[in-house]
C-alpha cells in the first residue's frame, strides 16, 4: 500500500518520532536525529542507515535498513554478513514457550561475538498498536533480569546491529 493511498484512508496517524537516518560516522549514532550543523550527505562511498516506522490506526511499523550505494569495503561487508547472520539465527531459534528474550539475545549476538564485536542495544522489542513502538515489558535484550516470558503470538523486531564509533553503523 503506497504512503499516498493510506494518507487518503486516514490510517495514517503519524510518523515515529524516533526515526533516524545517517550516512558514515552519523550512522554509528543509535537513533541519530540529522540537524542542520551535524548532518552529512548521503554519499555513495558510505553505508547508509534508515530506521523509520509509522503509526497507523491498525498497528505500528518499524523498520531498518542498511543500505550502501557504491562498492562496500570488505571490512563493512564482514561487518553486515555478520549482522545478517545473527538476524537469521535469531528467527531460525527454536526454544520452549514461556522463555524470556534474554535467554535469546545471544543467538543475535555470536556471529559477532566472534570476532571480537558485539551493539549496545537490545535486540528485540514488541510492538505496540497505536502505543508506542517500543512495547514491554517483553523484549530480547542482553539485560539480565527481565523475566517476563515471550508467549506464543507475540510479534517481536529482530534488530542486531554493529556501530564502529566514527566510521558507520549496521542495523538489519
Amino acid at each position: 500500500m503506497s504512503l499516498a493511498r493510506t494518507d487518503q484512508d486516514n490510517a495514517l496517524k503519524h510518523i515515529l518520532a524516533n526515526n533516524g537516518e545517517g550516512s558514515g560516522a552519523n550512522g554509528a549514532i543509535i537513533h541519530y536525529k540529522p540537524e542542520p550543523n551535524s548532518c552529512s550527505i548521503i554519499d555513495a562511498e558510505k553505508l547508509f542507515l534508515l530506521d523509520s516506522g509509522a503509526q497507523y490506526i491498525d498497528g505500528t511499523t518499524d523498520i531498518t535498513r542498511t543500505v550502501h550505494f557504491g562498492q562496500p569495503s570488505s571490512w563493512e561487508k564482514e561487518c553486515f554478513t555478520r549482522v545478517l547472520q545473527g538476524h537469521i539465527a535469531l528467527d531460525q531459534a527454536i526454544f520452549p514457550e514461556n522463555y524470556p528474550g534474554f535467554v535469546l539475545d545471544a543467538f543475535a549476538r555470536s556471529s559477532l561475538w566472534k570476532i571480537g564485536l558485539d551493539y549496545r542495544h537490545g535486540t528485540g522489542h514488541v510492538f505496540g498498536a497505536a502505543l508506542n513502538v517500543h512495547e514491554g515489558p517483553q523484549s530480547i535484550s542482553f539485560r539480565f533480569g527481565n523475566m517476563t516470558p515471550l508467549l506464543r503470538g507475540m510479534v517481536v523486531s529482530n534488530e542486531p546491529g554493529y556501530y564502529e564509533d566514527h566510521a558507520f553503523g549496521i542495523r538489519d
